[in-house]
């Protein structure tokens, strides 16, 4: 296993430190920074941004050639972690693998060392490994704050008081598809500049604030009301399924049928987890993938409802302006005048 040690002075010497150990390059742009893996260690990118209300955002996509261990110091700073990993395998763990912890898909993990302590990030070769993290000093997270932090509730009172780091903190339970979704907006996003930054920010508290709702859940436990594994892993079927076939996604019947479940199953599974029926889930998806289209200014209304598998025009303009607020044609008339006003 290669061994890498960051003592980090400044949240935004993780990419520049672990780059210089790596041999490589890092690129940083409005103040994300980016680090492509050497390909004598694997392939993959790393990327990381920090926001002036004490939150930074963590994205890794990679396959390493070998065992890569990231010990982690921030003499300065005491840190708590929120780590969700998407897909592959990670390993936790403190000084002398004190509260050692391994996370897969679609778990997460809150990790805060005491004062003067690493922490240890394992990563295993040969495993496409898919992570995001909040990491949060808590300390300049509570001058955000427009109240008083002794109004939190208790559960989250303990956690980001301690900004002297007298506890250390090791939590692990299941996140929700609905933090898999935001994940996936944030790794997914192809916006660039001002608007990429802004977006990134407002999506690590969306998933930030679903983390927490988890988090408080399972801390009183309420497992038996938690969706079965095989039912979760149903309802992501039929979600990656929408996502990538919006334009034929067929009845509710067919969803059912390639995600292995009964359609009330189906259903009662889009109710508790996105609070909305399938045939509605569709709508919102086709809605959001219409917006970003017509932004882009390439089609005209009439493409954008054939590509997103719609027959009646009038009834998309319709959903539409009931979603936004506008016609779709606004939507395109003002793009052409942001044109004409940049040439």
């Amino acid at each position: 296993m290669e061994n890498y040690h960051l003592e980090l002075n400044d949240v935004d010497e993780f990419i520049p430190q672990l780059a210089n150990e790596f041999g490589c390059d890092f690129s940083e742009h409005l103040g994300e920074f980016q680090l492509k893996i050497p390909e004598s260690k694997g392939r993959g990118t790393i990327k990381g941004i920090n926001f002036p209300n004490g939150i930074g955002l963590y994205t890794y996509h990679c396959k390493l050639n070998t065992d890569i261990n990231l010990a982690v110091s921030q003499p300065f700073i005491k840190p708590i972690r929120f780590i969700y990993c998407v897909k592959g395998e990670v390993e936790s763990y403190f000084n002398k693998k004190e509260d050692l912890n391994n996370i897969t898909d679609h778990q997460f993990l809150i990790a805060a060392p005491k004062d003067n302590e690493v922490h240890n990030l394992n990563f295993i070769k040969d495993r496409d490994i898919i992570m995001c993290y909040l990491e949060i000093d808590r300390l300049k997270f509570q001058q955000y704050f427009s109240f008083d932090l002794h109004d939190l509730e208790p559960v989250f009172y303990k956690i980001f008081s301690d900004i002297e780091a007298l506890n250390r903190i090791s939590e692990t339970g299941s996140f929700s598809l609905k933090t898999a979704d935001a994940i996936k907006e944030i790794r997914h996003c192809d916006a660039t500049g001002f608007p990429r930054v802004n977006f990134i920010g407002a999506k690590a508290l969306e998933v930030l604030s679903y983390m927490l709702a988890r988090f408080k859940k399972e801390s009183q436990r309420f497992e038996n009301t938690e969706m079965r594994e095989k039912d979760r892993k149903a309802i992501e079927t039929a979600v990656n399924y929408i996502d990538s076939n919006i334009s034929q996604t067929g009845t509710v019947n067919d969803l059912a049928q390639i995600a292995g479940v009964n359609t009330n199953k189906l259903q009662e599974g889009f109710q508790a987890i996105y609070g909305k029926t399938v045939n509605g889930y569709i709508r919102d998806v086709r809605l959001s993938k219409s917006l970003t289209m017509l932004s882009a200014g390439n089609k005209n209304v009439s493409e954008v409802v054939y590509e997103l598998g719609l027959s009646s025009r009038s009834y998309f303009s319709k959903i539409f302006k009931a979603k936004y607020g506008v016609s779709p044609r606004k939507v395109l008339s003002g793009r052409s005048i942001s044109e004409k006003f940049h040439k």
